[in-house]
C-alpha cells in the first residue's frame, strides 16, 4: 500500500511538472535571439549598431506580446501553444515596430529617434513584461502577484 502511494505522488509531481511546462516560453537558447533564422533576418535588416540594437529591441518586445496573447487565448479556454517562441517569430510584425525609413537613418539617427520617443526601451520592455506576465497569471497559466503596468 505505502508504495503504491509513494507511486501515485511521484507520477502527481511529474504530471504537475509537464503542466506548469506547458506554460513556459524558454527555449534552452544561450540568447533569446538564439536560432539560425533570426542571425539571416538581423543580417538582412540591421545595417548598423543602432539598427542591431532595435531589432532586438523589438524582437522581445514582439515575443512578449505574443506571450500575452497566447495567454490570454488560454485564459478564453481557446487553443494556446505555450513553449519557445524562436521558430515561431512574426519577422514582418517585428520590420513593422521599426521607426518609419530606417534604413535611411545612420546610427546617431536612430539613436535620437529612440532617445526622443515618451517611453525608453527599457520603460517599453518593463512595460510589455508587466503586461504579458499579468495576462499569464490572470489566465492561471502562471503563478505570482499582478503587477502594475505604468
Amino acid at each position: 500500500m505505502l508504495k503504491k502511494l509513494i507511486l501515485a505522488g511521484s507520477l502527481m509531481a511529474i504530471a504537475g511538472t509537464a503542466q506548469a511546462a506547458d506554460t513556459y516560453f524558454g527555449c534552452g537558447h544561450a540568447s533569446k535571439y538564439g536560432g539560425d533564422a533570426y542571425k539571416s533576418f538581423e543580417q538582412k535588416h540591421a545595417h548598423n549598431a543602432m539598427a542591431v540594437t532595435l531589432l532586438r529591441h523589438y524582437t522581445g518586445i514582439w515575443q512578449l506580446q505574443e506571450q500575452a496573447r497566447i495567454c490570454e487565448a488560454y485564459g478564453r479556454g481557446e487553443p494556446a501553444e505555450f513553449g519557445c517562441l524562436i521558430e515561431r517569430r512574426d519577422y514582418e510584425a517585428i520590420l513593422a515596430m521599426m521607426p518609419d525609413n530606417y534604413r535611411a537613418l545612420d546610427k546617431q539617427e536612430l539613436n535620437s529617434w529612440a532617445a526622443n520617443r515618451d517611453l525608453s526601451l527599457t520603460q517599453e520592455t518593463r512595460k510589455n513584461i508587466n503586461i504579458s506576465h499579468n495576462a499569464c497569471v490572470k489566465a492561471g497559466a502562471r503563478k505570482g502577484k499582478l503587477r502594475e503596468v505604468n
